[in-house]
């Protein structure tokens, strides 16, 4: 085989690594990042009597890790803290009502189970000179679309299925600006399951407003009736109604192959294919120059 054929077969197992990202290294999981906050960072409008709450989408653990409030004036505000070790996330409550105008919270890194810490964020926000009163009102889920897609896990470097769900939100109001709320999504059924579950929480998201789209990602080892429904929360802890109305599709899930491969009924990812096509173009170079060598061999 030529030097110039090597060449060309590793620039194409190159492009192939390229085009497939994440195979042959793991990127580092299990790290807890802040993943959403409430209020979210330039907010307006934000009740003299909110509390603030910071997300982390990997589980993580709370040792104390100290958390600062400044106010208009940077000086700092005394609160108090409180850990949600299920839904990995910190809720810091004023000790008394917030003066009006831009105000921080720093966030601090927390530590994952693996003992990766994840990293703070600082968000700033705008408080209003009112209170928050009354619970908000939600109409619920209006419907919702769902599609099969493959994504490779950080942690364990194999490809999985996944269903995603995309749900269409329906109007919401409060005393506060309505983009201040969090939308709680539960899953009330999964497919595969013969009986209906209750209510499990499986996502706590910015509200998108009415006619807004959400989309929550569920494993897909059985196809079947999946239902889902919502509720909103104010930033004082005070939820709405809504979660009655439940919304229900019925999923299919078609063969995957393993690898850089394609989908037997469902398109495939562009970078699965194009690693694919890829790979084999390389391997192929390499086993012509093999032959070659070897029928010189047997001609000599």
């Amino acid at each position: 085989m030529s030097a110039n054929a090597v060449k060309l077969a590793s620039l194409l197992l190159t492009l192939a690594a390229l085009a497939c990202p994440g195979v042959g290294a793991a990127a580092p999981c299990g790290r807890p990042e802040i993943d959403v906050t409430f209020p979210f960072d330039g907010a307006v409008g934000v009740p003299a009597n909110a509390a603030f709450a910071a997300h982390y989408g990997s589980p993580a653990t709370y040792d104390a890790e100290p958390i600062s409030v400044t106010g208009p004036d940077g000086g700092a505000i005394e609160t108090s803290v409180e850990f949600d070790a299920a839904e990995s996330q910190l809720r810091v409550t004023p000790s008394a009502p917030l003066g009006a105008g831009l105000h921080q919270v720093v966030w601090p890194g927390l530590r994952g189970v693996g003992g990766t810490v994840g990293r703070g964020r600082a968000t700033s926000f705008s408080v209003g000179a009112s209170s928050d009163a009354a619970a908000p009102t939600f109409e619920g889920l209006t419907g919702l679309d769902w599609d099969l897609d493959r994504e490779r896990d950080a942690c364990t470097d194999k490809l999985y299925d996944r269903f995603s769900f995309r749900l269409r939100v329906g109007a919401g109001s409060d005393d506060a600006p309505p983009d201040l709320l969090a939308l709680l999504v539960f899953e009330t059924r999964a497919p595969g399951d013969d009986a209906v579950l209750g209510p499990t929480q499986i996502a706590r998201r910015p509200f998108p407003g009415a006619g807004g789209v959400v989309e929550v990602r569920r494993p897909a080892q059985q196809a079947g009736r999946a239902c889902f429904a919502a509720i909103v929360q104010d930033l004082l802890g005070n939820v709405s109604g809504g979660g009655e109305r439940e919304v229900c599709v019925k999923t299919k899930q078609p063969p995957y192959f393993d690898g850089c491969s394609l989908v037997a009924s469902h398109p495939p990812h562009r970078s699965h294919a194009t690693c694919g096509a890829l790979a084999l173009a390389a391997v192929g170079l390499l086993r012509r120059g093999r032959n070659a060598r070897a029928q010189r061999r047997h001609l000599a």
